[in-house]
C-alpha cells in the first residue's frame, strides 16, 4: 500500500454523514456533463440510501477522497466496480473531485495511483479498464499519462445534454504497471509533467 504521508490527498471508506455532501456534488449539473452517466436530480434520502448501500456491499468498492492537509475534508469521491476475481479484471469507475479547490490536477494524479496500486498490489488484479467521454480532455490526458491503452472508441454511445457523445475506452496491464512503477515514471511529478503535456495535445486535436 502507498504512504498516505506522500500525498496530499488520501482515501477512505464512505461513513453515513458523506451522502449530504455527496448528493450536492451529484445535482451539479455542469459537474455531472462531464460523466457518461445520465443527470438526474437526486434527493437526499435516495441518496443516503445510495451512500449506505455503498458502505455495505461488496461488489463495488467507494472511498471518499479526503485532504491531507490536517483538515480531513472531503473533497470527492471514487470507486472501484466490477470486479471479476476469475479473469482478474476491475472496471476503475470514476472520480469525482467536487471541491474547486483540488481540480489543478494533482489529487486526480494521487487518487489514480493509489487505485492502481491497490488493484494490482492489493485485489491482484491483472487489467484495469476505464471509459470517459471523448470529449473530456482531462481524463482522457489523464489516463493517458499512466501509459494505458486506448483501446478504441465507442462512436456515440452515450446520450447527453441533447446530443450524441464518443466514449473512449482505456486498459492497464498489470504487467505495465509493474514495469512504469519499477522505472519510476509513476512519481508523481512526472505524471503530472506528462499530464500538461497531454492536456495541450488533446486540445489541439479537439
Amino acid at each position: 500500500m502507498v504512504n498516505k504521508k506522500d500525498y496530499s490527498i488520501y482515501l477512505r471508506a464512505f461513513e453515513p454523514e458523506d451522502y449530504l455532501q455527496i448528493n450536492k456534488w451529484r445535482n451539479d449539473a455542469d459537474m455531472q456533463k462531464l460523466t457518461c452517466g445520465t443527470f438526474r436530480y437526486v434527493s437526499t434520502e435516495m441518496e443516503k440510501a445510495w451512500a449506505h448501500d455503498k458502505m455495505l456491499n461488496n461488489k463495488d468498492i467507494y472511498w471518499a477522497i479526503c485532504s491531507n492537509d490536517g483538515s480531513d475534508k472531503m473533497i470527492g469521491y471514487t470507486s472501484i466496480n466490477e470486479i471479476d476475481y476469475l479473469n482478474r479484471s476491475v472496471n476503475g469507475g470514476g472520480v469525482v473531485i467536487g471541491d474547486n479547490e483540488y481540480r489543478d490536477g494533482q489529487a486526480l494524479v494521487e487518487v489514480l495511483y493509489i487505485k492502481l496500486d491497490y488493484v494490482f498490489c492489493e485485489l491482484n488484479m491483472n487489467r484495469y479498464y476505464a471509459r470517459c467521454l471523448a470529449s473530456h480532455t482531462m481524463s482522457r490526458s489523464l489516463m493517458e499519462s499512466y501509459f494505458m491503452n486506448c483501446e478504441g472508441v465507442e462512436k456515440e454511445a452515450v446520450y447527453k445534454c441533447g446530443k450524441y457523445h464518443d466514449v473512449c475506452r482505456y486498459s492497464l496491464l498489470r504487467k505495465e504497471f509493474f514495469e512504469n512503477k519499477a522505472s519510476g515514471d509513476f512519481e508523481v511529478n512526472r505524471v503530472l509533467v506528462r499530464l500538461a503535456k497531454n492536456i495541450t495535445l488533446n486540445r489541439k486535436r479537439g
